[in-house]
């Protein structure tokens, strides 16, 4: 009898930040033969694997969302994956820390009454300051400054962006389900980077760690939310900031009201952690979602370095979501053990992006797929 052929790898391919890009990378992946004309996918049994940060930045971050999320759905039905690391952004988003949110891309969120809910929320955030600063003996006025200054952090459709987010918000759910890294055969898949000091070296306990800072913080704010200490909308910064004011003010208390029969000091002990969320490797410059090594440490001096952690984690390569600046090009590093994916899409092609490329990886060569053609990078 003729000997079975074994089945040929599927087809990988890997795209780095979008960043609100909804328009670039739509075209591009049609151009990747992933999706058709109406946007639907039709790459079969390809696997695509999105690096994160597809949030942030561009104006487009909710079609960028919508359209990562049914690709999913429908690869998936295909015989297919799609797969959305996290990145430094997404963990952000999810934590309130919304600093690199396009202004422009609240209103896509907007609707009906989002001018009334915007004043809401004003209301809401002037009635809690103030009890917050009358439980801790502080001052607190507002002024046609402070006002202008927080509708115009707070635009319409602020309010539905944050709501979008949370666990129980459309975008919120989906965000928290992303792996932080993902192995397939003898590469593993991140958005940063392995530093040396991290202590996990396997996938899934990178994934179990990041999850359950989620989870932690997630409980934290429904927890002080219900306590009256933060809003609805109350980010990890503004949740620490409380927890620091409320001790302080503790301290200041005899001794005997210092006690956890003092339902006060009971309920910030219970959050008290939070103050810690610097360290989280969802937010540390060491973590997954932010190391650059990989794209910054020098490859002659560090390589050894380097090999450790590959030894490590038990893998032949590692791609990841970075770039290091140089021309927005996909390269290698470290004896093609590294491959860095960033190339910073832009909708805005006189901002200087615009041009987008992914790594393709077929029957272990990697290629770098541009709208101009394809160059092999790595001849396995």
């Amino acid at each position: 009898a003729a000997d079975e052929l074994s089945s040929p790898a599927p087809r990988i391919v890997v795209i780095g930040e979008v960043q609100g890009a909804a328009n670039t990378v739509t075209a591009f992946l049609e151009h990747l033969e992933l999706i058709d004309a109406e946007g639907h996918w039709s790459g079969g049994d390809t696997i695509l694997i999105q690096t994160g940060d597809l949030v942030d930045h561009g104006e487009g971050v909710r079609a960028a969302l919508d359209l990562f999320m049914r690709l999913q759905q429908e690869a998936a039905s295909a015989g297919g994956r799609v797969i959305v690391l996290m990145g430094n952004h997404e963990a952000m988003n999810i934590l309130g820390v919304l600093r690199d949110v396009n202004y422009m891309a609240y209103a896509s969120f907007a609707g009906a009454e989002s001018e009334a809910r915007q004043r809401q929320a004003w209301e809401d955030w002037v009635a809690w300051r103030s009890r917050r600063a009358k439980a801790v003996n502080a001052s607190f006025e507002v002024d046609a400054d402070t006002e202008a200054d927080w509708f115009a952090l707070h635009p319409p459709g602020w309010v539905e962006y944050v709501e979008s987010m949370r666990p129980e918000g459309v975008y919120g759910a989906w965000l928290r389900t992303l792996p932080v890294v993902v192995q397939i055969d003898d590469v593993l898949f991140i958005h940063g980077g392995i530093s040396p000091d991290l202590e996990e070296t396997e996938a899934d306990a990178l994934n179990r760690r990041a999850k359950a800072e989620i989870e932690k913080f997630d409980e934290y704010r429904a927890f002080m939310f219900d306590k009256g200490l933060c809003l609805q909308t109350s980010s990890a910064r503004e949740m620490t900031e409380v927890i620091v004011d409320e001790i302080e003010y503790l301290n200041t208390l005899r001794a005997g009201k210092r006690t956890t029969a003092n339902p006060r000091v009971s309920h910030i002990l219970q959050v008290e952690d939070l103050t810690k969320w610097g360290s989280w490797s969802l937010i540390d410059e060491t973590g997954p979602l932010w190391f650059r090594g990989a794209a910054k440490w020098p490859e002659e001096q560090l390589g050894p370095k380097m090999d450790s952690i590959l030894a490590a984690f038990e893998v032949k390569r590692i791609v990841t979501g970075q770039g290091d600046g140089k021309e927005r090009l996909i390269r290698a590093r470290f004896d093609n053990r590294i491959l860095l994916t960033s190339i910073d899409m832009d909708d805005n092609p006189y901002a200087g992006g615009g041009k987008p490329a992914a790594l393709e990886i077929r029957d272990g060569d990697y290629f770098v797929v541009t709208l101009g053609g394809r160059e092999l990078l790595i001849d396995n």
